[in-house]
């Protein structure tokens, strides 16, 4: 099974992305290491496997991290797709809008 990040870590995730340039550089720096402070923890099992590890598309977003406005803009829209993801199950639903936190 797929491991997630849970609705209440992509909260504090998505506003500290906004609102804390400290923490935006920690997430530059260990996107693992900032979701860890956080509260989120992937599974053994889970890390690094394409797929299962919901950390691995953070790594990777295409132009870097979007502004903080930006991400102030779209966060409530990325919080939605856990609605989705409670009536289908689909947790390919939660990529987290990666596109729409990337800088490009």
């Amino acid at each position: 099974m797929t491991s997630i990040i849970s609705r209440e870590v992509a909260r504090v995730l998505l506003t500290k992305l906004a609102t804390e340039p400290k923490f935006r550089e920690r997430f530059d720096h260990s996107v693992r290491g900032a979701l860890q402070s956080i509260g989120h923890e992937t599974p053994d099992a889970d890390r690094g496997i394409p797929g299962r590890d919901p950390v691995l598309p953070l790594e990777n977003l295409r132009g870097g991290l979007a502004s903080p406005e930006k991400i102030a803009e779209q966060t409530e829209a990325m919080l939605a797709t856990y609605d989705e993801y409670e009536r289908t199950g689909d947790a390919s639903v939660l990529i987290f809008h990666q596109f729409d936190i990337c800088a490009e």
